[in-house]
């Protein structure tokens, strides 16, 4: 079957919340099928990186002047970098299987539309962050790296990183030719994210011609604000950074809906 030759309710502008859920809860229902694999990935992972950095680079490091400890100040960091990991792969590679399953094209037949389908995968990606923040983050409570109080304020940065990431995830599975060209996203975009957005180490310490592009790399508002949340105390640059990252969500969605509006009208 085509698009072409598919019946599609029209856009009247209006979001139907109702189609919107049922598509989450699709994905949930799927995600909780395969819960022992996606366990491995949402706890041990990142988990085993926090170890090793915390209690190995730490030990090299020591404390750090405003921080603490170096485990305080980069435990902020692997938590919401997880969560961009969980977001982006879900929006990516995940829509673009269902993409070559038809799902969209016989979801799009039923009183659905494509805002709805974007709306209900940015939903999930926030959902598969909340679910890596807290499990990666009540870790880091455990060890005392990570007050317990900042939990809320880390949950909220992680529905920042699911609709940004998946923002940029859902870009992606519509622009790309194939599945092998979403290896991509990964080793053009999420990768160096991780290691060059004030992480592991502050962007001070960057050459001063690469801090300005590490500044406005769309994943350093949100460690600076997970950070602010967990290290304290939050500021002005806070703020900017929560504005920044709202920003990028409300560009991000409209133009998922318009890419992804040309992928399946093909």
């Amino acid at each position: 079957m085509t698009m072409a030759a598919t019946t599609l309710v029209p856009e009247t502008g209006f979001i139907r919340w109702r189609s919107v859920h049922a598509i989450w809860w699709r994905h949930l229902l799927a995600l909780t099928r395969v819960w022992q694999v996606a366990l491995t990935w949402f706890v041990i992972e990142p988990v085993v990186v926090l170890l090793a950095v915390a209690l190995g680079i730490g030990r090299l490091v020591g404390e750090m002047e405003a921080y603490g400890s170096y485990a305080m100040f980069v435990a902020p960091g692997i938590v919401i970098g997880t969560a961009m990991f969980h977001a982006i792969f879900e929006c990516s590679w995940s829509t673009f299987e269902r993409i070559g399953q038809s799902y969209y094209e016989t979801a799009l037949t039923a009183p659905v539309t494509i805002p709805e389908i974007i709306l209900a995968e940015l939903s999930f990606a926030i959902t598969r962050a909340l679910l890596s923040t807290f499990a990666v983050a009540g870790f880091a409570i455990a060890f005392g790296w990570i007050p317990f109080v900042a939990l809320p304020g880390l949950l909220l940065v992680s529905v920042g990183v699911g609709l940004v990431f998946g923002g940029i995830g859902l870009l992606f599975a519509a622009l790309a030719p194939s599945m092998h060209a979403l290896s991509l996203v990964f080793t053009l975009v999420a990768t160096p994210l991780y290691f060059f957005s004030g992480t592991f180490f502050p962007i001070s310490v960057l050459p001063a011609w690469l801090q300005p592009v590490a500044w406005v790399a769309p994943l350093t508002p949100l460690v600076e604000l997970a950070r602010g949340f967990s290290v304290g105390p939050l500021g002005s640059t806070h703020l900017y950074c929560a504005l920044y990252v709202m920003a990028l969500a409300a560009l991000l969605y409209p133009l998922a809906v318009v890419l992804m509006r040309r992928r399946l009208m093909k």
